[in-house]
């Protein structure tokens, strides 16, 4: 049997039969390619979202604003970091500080132990997530980010060729089930930027420095009051008579512990923090005896904290040391045992180390410890009243020091704002002594 051949008019018509067909397959072949450019376009925007990076987290504020600041000086400092807004389950809002994004974990552990180092944070958690967003600069979240991912999908409905290509029966189910994919997958929502709105921010108090520490960079000013007994022990006793003849007298062991000093001290104390560890501050102010009287006082010194656990069952217990140092003049008039009226000039100075342990949370600090105490005295005793005839003594030489040298102290601080805030202290055994002051931080 021969092979039938297509000639002329024959070859023509059946080209024309095979035509539909041709056009379809090339209207498929069209369509899945534009399917195919177009998630190779829009795919790697999902798949940066999408991408893990390492973060630590150094720390966690109620309010934007300091968050906003840490995150600021570690900037200044070198470290890339971001602050998110994010809910903390049973704990409301909060604003954590990231640092990062960094691309590999031996990196992050490496910049981990570097933050710790230099003392910029005690606390580090590292964390594999997607690009966090930098919400420092945000007020409020919306839904509207998802308008240009449904304005993208709108575009390629467009291009689809059911508007245009010739019917040629029902599609491959198999190209239907792949559109499907693609744009299910470019209508699910953005792994960052959640949409619900954050609450309005409250006051809250300032940062504060490690323990009962001020912050880095701030300054306080507080007004102190103080009412102290030093337990003296009088060492040595020049006697000068009335025609000028000197004396140095026996002290008895009896008498020498008879010579206690009253001082109240009105001081005005001026204090920077150097870092969230480390205090100094400087006090002026008056030294005097039943409100009269007024004298020069000055000092200052230094407060170091050593740590603060910062989380769990103990979170809030710290451990400082203070060193402090003042000098002054005392005038005032007593009398003695015996009788006798005299006035009492004193030019003093005393050193103060102190111990210190104690708990803080949220408004209130409680602490005790102990001190050690150095006090000197150069005092003038002149007598007072009429002068029997003869060589009588009139005045008094007397060098003090200090009875005991080790002590107690203990104390309260509430804060009654966010910058404002009250501390009653008390001291025992070197000396009897309370202090009262309202400290503003700025």
């Amino acid at each position: 049997m021969k092979r039938a051949t297509l000639t002329g008019s024959n070859r023509y018509h059946s080209w024309a039969r095979t035509l539909p067909g041709r056009t379809g397959s090339i209207w498929w072949w069209t369509l899945f390619s534009l399917i195919t450019v177009s998630w190779i376009v829009t795919t790697p925007t999902h798949l940066s979202a999408a991408q893990k990076y390492y973060y630590i987290h150094v720390s966690s504020f109620r309010t934007k604003e300091n968050a906003t600041k840490v995150a600021r000086d570690l900037q200044q400092k070198g470290y890339r970091s971001v602050v998110s807004g994010e809910r903390v389950q049973n704990k409301g809002y909060w604003y954590r500080i990231y640092v990062g994004p960094i691309s590999t974990l031996q990196q992050a552990k490496l910049q981990s132990s570097e933050l710790k180092k230099k003392g910029l944070t005690n606390y580090t958690a590292i964390y594999k997530k997607s690009l966090i967003r930098d919400d420092s600069g945000k007020t409020v979240r919306t839904a509207k980010k998802a308008a240009p991912v449904a304005t993208a999908t709108a575009g390629i409905k467009l291009s689809q060729p059911s508007k245009t290509a010739p019917s040629v029966g029902k599609k491959p189910p198999t190209i239907q089930s792949s559109q499907q994919r693609v744009e299910a997958a470019k209508k699910a929502p953005p792994t960052v930027s959640p949409t619900e709105e954050r609450p309005t921010e409250t006051s809250e108090l300032q940062r504060r420095g490690y323990g009962r520490n001020i912050s880095a960079g701030k300054l306080s000013l507080s007004l102190r009051q103080t009412y102290r007994e030093v337990n003296t022990e009088l060492t040595d006793r020049t006697q000068i008579e009335s025609d000028g003849t000197t004396t140095n007298n026996p002290i008895s062991s009896s008498e020498k512990n008879d010579f206690d000093t009253d001082m109240n001290l009105s001081m005005l104390r001026f204090g920077l923090g150097l870092t969230d560890y480390l205090e100094v501050f400087g006090e002026i102010g008056a030294c005097y005896d039943d409100f009269e009287d007024f004298n020069l006082a000055y000092g200052g010194g230094a407060r170091l904290n050593l740590f603060e656990i910062k989380n769990g069952t103990l979170r809030g217990l710290y451990t400082a040391l203070e060193a402090d140092y003042h000098k002054g003049k005392l005038e005032t008039e007593y009398q003695s045992i015996a009788g006798n009226r005299f006035s009492k000039d004193a030019d003093w100075w005393d050193f103060t180390g102190k111990g210190e342990l104690g708990f803080t949370r949220n408004r209130f600090a409680v602490y005790v410890g102990g001190t050690y105490f150095v006090y000197r005295e150069d005092t003038d005793r002149k007598r007072l009243g009429s002068i029997p005839a003869g060589p009588t003594p009139v005045k008094f030489e007397d060098d003090l020091e200090e009875e005991n040298n080790f002590g107690a102290y203990g104390g309260l601080s509430l804060s009654l704002t966010p910058g404002l805030l009250i501390n009653v202290e008390g001291q025992v055994y070197t000396q009897s002594s309370i202090t009262g002051a309202i400290e503003y931080r700025f």
